[in-house]
This record gives C-alpha cells, sequence and structure tokens, in this order.
C-alpha cells in the first residue's frame, strides 16, 4: 500500500511532464523563437524558391503600408499590414499557416494584388509575428480571429467594398472554419490553399510521418490542447465548414504536397455542397504553388475573383 502511495504520484508526474512537453513542442511559438521574415527556412519546401521569397519580402517591406491591430475576443493584441493599393477596390485578407509568415506563404496573394489593384490586408495570425498569444490552436481559436479580421475590414470599408478571404495551410484551413460562425454579407468568396480537413487529422498525419504510433501521441497532444491550452482539437473541422458553406469557394493544392496530403483536398471538395472550384498544381509541394506554377495560378484565382463579384 505504501508503495502504491508513492509509486501513484510519481507516475502521475511523470506523465503530466510528457503531456506538457508535447504541448509545448506542437502549440507554443513564443515571441523569441518566430522567424524574421529574411529567415527563410533551410528546408526541401523553400529551397528553389529563396531568391522569390527574398524578393517578395524586399517588395512588400517597400511598399506602402498601414499598420493596423484588431483585439482577439480572448484579448490579444492581433497585428496586420494593410496595404492600400487602390481607393475603392476589393480586399482580400490574407492568413498564413502554421509557423508561416504572410511575406511567404503570402507571395501569390500579393503580387496578384498589386498587379491588378486590389487592396490585402496581410495578417500576423495569433502567436505570429507582432500579433500576441503564445499557442497556435490549428485553427480552433484562430477561426474566431478570421471572423473578427472580416468584421473590422466591412466595417472600416463599409457596403460598397468586396471581401475575400484567402489562406494557405492553417490559414487555409481557419478561413473554411470561421465560414460557418456568420461572417459579413460583403464577404464574396474563400480561397483555401493546401488547407487541410481537420486540425486532428493533420496532427495524426505528422505524427505517422515522424514513424511514431498515432497512440498514445495523438492522446497526450489532446490532452495537453485541454489542460494547458484550454482547446479541443476536435472541436471544429473545415470538412464540416464546408459542408454548409453559402459562400463560392476555391481549392488549391500542389499533386506532390509532403505535408497536407492532396487526399484531405479531395475530401473537402467533395464535401462541399456549394458553388466550387479547384486548381491542381502539378509538382507544388506544401505552401508552394504560387510559386511553382505562377502563371498558372494567377490565371485561376484572378478569373475566380472576377467571377464572384456582384
Amino acid at each position: 500500500m505504501i508503495t502504491f502511495v508513492i509509486v501513484l504520484p510519481a507516475l502521475s508526474a511523470v506523465l503530466l511532464g510528457a503531456v506538457y512537453g508535447l504541448y509545448r513542442l506542437v502549440f507554443l511559438h513564443p515571441l523569441k523563437k518566430r522567424p524574421d521574415m529574411h529567415q527563410i527556412p533551410e528546408s526541401d519546401l523553400y529551397k528553389a524558391y529563396r531568391d522569390i521569397m527574398l524578393d517578395a519580402v524586399s517588395e512588400m517591406e517597400s511598399a506602402s503600408y498601414e499598420d493596423v491591430s484588431i483585439e482577439s475576443s480572448d484579448g490579444y493584441r492581433l497585428c496586420g499590414k494593410l496595404y492600400n493599393i487602390k481607393n475603392d477596390a476589393p480586399l482580400v485578407i490574407f492568413f498564413h499557416g502554421y509557423h508561416g509568415v504572410f511575406a511567404w506563404d503570402g507571395y501569390g496573394f500579393f503580387k496578384i494584388c498589386r498587379k491588378y489593384g486590389m487592396n490585402i490586408l496581410m495578417v500576423d495570425e495569433r502567436a505570429h509575428g507582432k500579433s500576441e498569444g503564445s499557442a497556435i490552436t490549428f485553427g480552433v481559436k484562430e477561426r474566431y480571429d478570421c471572423k473578427q479580421w472580416a468584421e473590422y475590414a466591412a466595417k472600416r470599408f463599409g457596403e460598397n467594398t468586396d471581401i475575400f478571404l484567402a489562406g494557405v495551410s492553417m490559414g487555409a484551413a481557419s478561413i473554411m472554419m470561421c465560414s460557418e460562425l456568420g461572417l459579413p454579407e460583403t464577404v464574396r468568396a474563400i480561397i483555401a490553399d493546401c488547407g487541410y480537413s481537420e486540425p486532428a487529422a493533420i496532427i495524426k498525419e505528422t505524427i505517422r510521418k515522424m514513424r511514431l504510433p498515432v497512440q498514445p501521441f495523438y492522446w497526450f497532444i489532446k490532452l495537453g490542447a485541454r489542460i494547458f491550452g484550454q482547446f479541443d482539437l476536435e472541436e471544429a473541422t473545415a470538412l464540416n465548414a464546408v459542408g454548409k458553406l453559402q459562400i463560392p469557394i476555391l481549392f488549391i493544392h500542389g499533386k506532390q504536397d509532403s505535408v497536407v496530403p492532396l487526399s484531405m483536398n479531395d475530401e473537402l471538395y467533395e464535401s462541399c455542397t456549394g458553388r466550387k472550384k479547384r486548381l491542381l498544381i502539378e509538382g507544388a509541394d506544401h505552401a508552394n504553388c504560387a510559386m511553382t506554377d505562377y502563371e498558372t495560378y494567377e490565371k485561376a484565382v484572378i478569373d475566380f475573383l472576377m467571377e464572384n463579384k456582384p
């Protein structure tokens, strides 16, 4: 009995320590670990596009912009850069991916907006860039932030400005999930580039690719999110949201995506019962569709935007 009394708390402490360690690894993104936009990661995803990305960073820094911010529903200051390219033009609100930077993930959208005279708001998602918060929630809380950015834009620019939501990877999943929360009437359409179907599904997929057993690792990660982050990984899914979508959506995905499987895009496209289009980019890996085949990307995006202007 004495041994049991001693051993049980020790095992519980070890388990809790493991859960917290995984929580820190997967979800926490403190300010000191956030990359500078000039520090292009040394990964196969970006290796071939390093010069393009650095040129994009330089272009975004030299262009005229306004620093803007809102407060999230849970009290964090969220930041973004508003590029007012042409007065009274449509507005694209862009959301980047997990551990991403809008200057990298938003290469295609920024270039398109400048060329065609549309305004663009490039958002630092919570726990990224200059935005407050330290925990990334894979879209569970980010979806509310997306809605608030849309409401901010609708209020600021008024009923005569068409708004389009665009995102890459986690940003794409977040805007799909936010669509079921109720958006301003001036939000005309969504462009989701390499978004995943469910937060839980992409975490399980990553565990498999690391050659680890999905269980107990996913269970520990989910528990850590509940205990330390106060959110449920299975609370919302893009798959469920697009099944109720009332506005048009363009799904984009790289055929060689090594992070978010193409099968997730298939699921999302098939589940969407509203107006939809799809673009699959040959040879594109994760989050680099625009850099792999910009001409095809540009044509698909601008055609879709023009089709969905009232």
